[in-house]
């Protein structure tokens, strides 16, 4: 003990020796953990005849296996459910599960039905959806109203949308908020959002065509609005080509008057100025939302998902799993499922798969960075033998800090990076399928870094 008391007399030799000691158990950590998890696929939205899908849980287990799906979640819409028929819910996902297959019930706190601005909410992992007694059947929507706005600016009540999410949380539950549009606030305090809607980008697409755009314009247009959840206002003023005006007008525009010809009401994203004289409420994007965490100014991270928000559960053209959430669980359980998504232990995906981490940290979690240098682990596959990987963009704190352009199938590379301050990393893929053209993407969720 004398003699190590002499060694340790310094204090540049203690601390070299902690960081050298503690950079060496979180790496090892690090990878112990990743090589304990196992990958699996979830969608995690999606409805049957209880609300306003066409199918059965039966229905969708049958196409989710198909598909290669190990989990799904069923979100009906809770102000359609009764006590009763959310307990056949319960009972009927329960007795599709079993070791190789997890089916689970959820539902969704239904708001605004505006055609962008949709104050939906699921709650996954909550065992009762009414608040209070149950013989009420009182959803949280209906405690907690939120009706359409008239000047089509958001949510009339965006605080009651805070009190869903404590509502859910209250209840042990996860907060994940839906076809988002960049309409997610910090004090809401969800746990996750939807970087991907398979249905939102459908509805688009079909009321661009109705407009006279393109099968390819009109799908272009629908990945643009998806889009806005994820980049918020960088693509809301781009120019677009609108019926009846000669030259292009910009998007934000367009919106509004392409809600008001359907809707009656014309629907403001992200305006700079509302009707009534408020403050604006500009678009987030995912990575202000990411800062946000980073920076101190909310306690949690919020993580993101894709999902199909399928309604056609029961026909031949079902969308469950169309796209899909890979996820690193210890085993298949609910409890493991609703704690990596909690977590952040997945990436969203169209099709492209992908493993990503930093320092041998996972996806949500943090690596700490004690010698200034951040290495990077990559593997990323189209998982389409007609695809190739035509770019990886690696976002370093909102910013692209590399582009790939692999332009084959697969690719894997190890890299490093300088890094003076705390943030993080997260990976977009967009992939080419050469066969039958369109893209396919896939977004990691982040890894945060931090400098002890």
């Amino acid at each position: 003990m004398k003699s190590l008391r002499r060694i340790f007399k310094s204090g540049v030799l203690i601390e070299a020796a902690m960081v050298a000691f503690l950079a060496f158990v979180l790496s090892f950590a690090g990878n112990a953990l990743a090589d304990q998890n196992i990958l699996i696929y979830f969608d995690g939205h999606m409805h049957t005849t209880r609300s306003d899908g066409s199918g059965t849980v039966d229905d969708i287990k049958a196409t989710a296996v198909a598909r290669g799906l190990s989990a799904v979640i069923i979100t009906d819409h809770c102000k359609s459910l009764t006590k009763a028929e959310w307990d056949s819910l319960v009972a009927e996902t329960a007795a599709v599960s079993d070791g190789a297959f997890l089916a689970l019930p959820g539902f969704e706190v239904t708001g605004s039905d505006g055609m962008f601005n949709r104050d939906h909410m699921l709650a996954l992992g909550v065992s009762d959806p009414f608040v209070g007694d149950d013989a009420e059947e009182l959803c949280p929507e209906e405690v907690w109203t939120s009706p359409e706005n008239p000047y089509g600016t958001g949510p009339m009540y965006p605080e009651n949308l805070t009190k869903w999410v404590d509502y859910i949380h209250s209840k042990g539950g996860v907060a994940v908020y839906n076809h988002p549009s960049g309409m997610v606030r910090t004090e809401y305090g969800v746990n996750c959002m939807e970087v991907y809607n398979q249905s939102h980008v459908d509805d688009v697409a079909g009321y661009a065509k109705l407009m006279g755009y393109s099968d390819e314009d009109a799908w272009g247009f629908g990945i643009t609005l998806n889009n806005l959840t994820i980049y918020g206002e960088r693509d809301i003023n781009m120019p677009v080509m609108f019926p009846g005006y000669e030259d292009p007008i910009p998007m934000r525009n367009a919106l509004y008057m392409a809600t008001y010809m359907f809707s009656g009401v014309g629907q403001w994203l992200g305006t700079p100025l509302v009707p009534d004289g408020s403050p604006a409420v500009p678009l987030n994007s995912w990575d202000q939302l990411l800062l946000a965490y980073v920076n101190g100014s909310i306690d949690t991270p919020i993580f993101g998902l894709a999902n199909t928000d399928s309604h056609n559960t029961g026909d031949p053209d079902s969308k469950v799993g169309v796209v899909k959430n890979g996820v690193y669980l210890r085993e298949l359980s609910a409890a493991e499922l609703y704690k990596a998504i909690k977590a952040g232990r997945s990436f969203a995906t169209t099709g492209p798969s992908l493993a990503f981490d930093v320092n041998g940290e996972l996806m949500g979690d943090t690596a700490y960075i004690f010698d200034g240098c951040a290495t990077i682990n990559l593997s990323v596959n189209s998982e389409n033998p007609a695809a190739i990987l035509a770019k990886i963009d690696i976002i370093k704190n909102g910013q692209i800090w590399k582009t790939i352009a692999p332009m084959a199938p697969a690719y894997s590379a190890t890299l490093s990076d300088g890094v003076t301050e705390n943030g993080y990393y997260r990976v977009e893929v967009t992939a080419l399928d050469l066969g039958a053209g369109g893209y396919s993407f896939a977004w990691s969720n982040p890894v945060f870094v931090a400098i002890p």
